[in-house]
């Protein structure tokens, strides 16, 4: 395959061929043959009608040892392109005008709507902003705003929810299914690339993270701007608890506290939040306030000590977090059973206060 054309002088290329076929007594065909082209090829070479290929000239060379002028110039193959490109465009800006004018580009623009306001069926493949309602303030809002400032992350271009699916899983489909519910939007969930055990539940579009940001939501890193629970969230407490319960599902956990209470070593069930966003911290500290809890607050941390307080959480706050609440009915089980065993040696009427530390049927997890 040739790698370049050789350029004579004006006249010289149809020589040198001639030169060859009488100094070496061949004729075309035989150049043709060692060349690898065919004799027409050959002939119009030494017409000069086109550029005598480098690889031609470097097999004749070699088969025929020849001198090869020294006035040529070897250039690449298809070299004049773009001397004929430049004429062209010289041509028709003559006759038509520059290129890219702003009233050029003012009526391609206009035409482009028009054609795609009378044909939307040519554009269905492209790629255009997804629209998106702004949504009612509501208590699933309130609590889909909570699971995102927890486990969620807010890019340019998306919102995604990372959950562990191994726990989690059951809370993954709810957070889908609240998610759709709120924001009209089905999420899309995928492996994490750096974890598998991950979840990553997804909203993309440059026009959600816009509707976030009105609603008091921020996008970028979460501990660098201390991100706050947005205002008409805060001074509503029936907004505030569910969105206390979204964070908790999501950056909480239920814990078994072992501690020394007057020199006797106690066992209970506890409950902890943990961020590093000081905002965040004091709004789920004053939100339990509120509801007469006695959280403990530190520099990362909120907990829940008393197992009283974390039965009272889960009855009146609630969890949607099934690995959460799997936790607190173990603990509740474990509760029962060394003191169902003690029961059996006592009356009916120590039996029914027995069965009072059990939840009643009917009982709701949810607020």
């Amino acid at each position: 395959m040739s790698m370049g054309r050789v350029v004579f002088a004006k006249g010289k290329q149809g020589e040198f061929i001639k030169k060859i076929l009488r100094v070496s007594k061949v004729n075309v065909g035989d150049l043709a043959m060692v060349a690898n082209v065919s004799s027409r090829t050959i002939r119009d070479w030494r017409r000069e009608k086109f550029t005598l290929s480098d690889e031609a000239l470097k097999l004749w060379s070699k088969r025929f040892v020849i001198q090869v002028p020294t006035t040529t110039k070897t250039v690449p193959d298809y070299w004049y392109t773009a001397k004929g490109a430049r004429k062209g465009a010289l041509r028709r800006m003559e006759l038509h005008g520059p290129l890219g004018t702003s009233e050029g580009r003012s009526k391609g623009g206009k035409m482009s709507q028009l054609v795609r306001k009378l044909h939307p069926e040519k554009y269905a493949n492209c790629i255009l902003r997804k629209e998106f309602v702004i949504p009612k303030l509501s208590k699933d809002l309130a609590e889909a705003v909570g699971i995102i400032l927890g486990d969620g992350g807010i890019s340019n271009y998306q919102v995604k929810v990372t959950l562990n699916s191994d726990l989690e899983g059951d809370y993954a489909e709810y957070v889908s299914g609240l998610f759709n519910r709120v924001f009209g939007e089905t999420p899309r969930k995928h492996q994490g690339h750096t974890n598998k055990k991950d979840v990553n539940i997804c909203v993309s579009g440059a026009n959600f993270v816009k509707l976030l940001e009105s609603i008091g939501l921020r996008r970028g890193n979460k501990v660098k701007h201390q991100v706050r629970v947005p205002g008409w969230i805060v001074d509503d407490q029936r907004l505030s608890v569910a969105c206390l319960r979204g964070l908790m599902d999501t950056d909480g956990c239920v814990f078994l506290h072992n501690h020394v209470t007057h020199g006797v070593r106690c066992l209970n069930m506890g409950m902890c939040f943990s961020s590093h966003s000081e905002p965040l911290l004091e709004f789920v500290h004053s939100t339990l306030a509120r509801c007469q809890y006695t959280p403990k607050f530190n520099r990362t941390n909120v907990y829940l000590y008393r197992g009283g307080e974390v039965n009272s959480y889960f009855a009146k706050i609630g969890s949607h977090n099934s690995h959460h609440l799997a936790r607190w009915r173990e603990y509740l089980k474990s509760l029962a059973r060394p003191l169902r065993g003690l029961a059996s040696r006592f009356s009916g009427k120590f039996q029914a206060v027995l069965n009072s530390v059990r939840p009643k049927a009917g009982f709701s997890f949810r607020n």
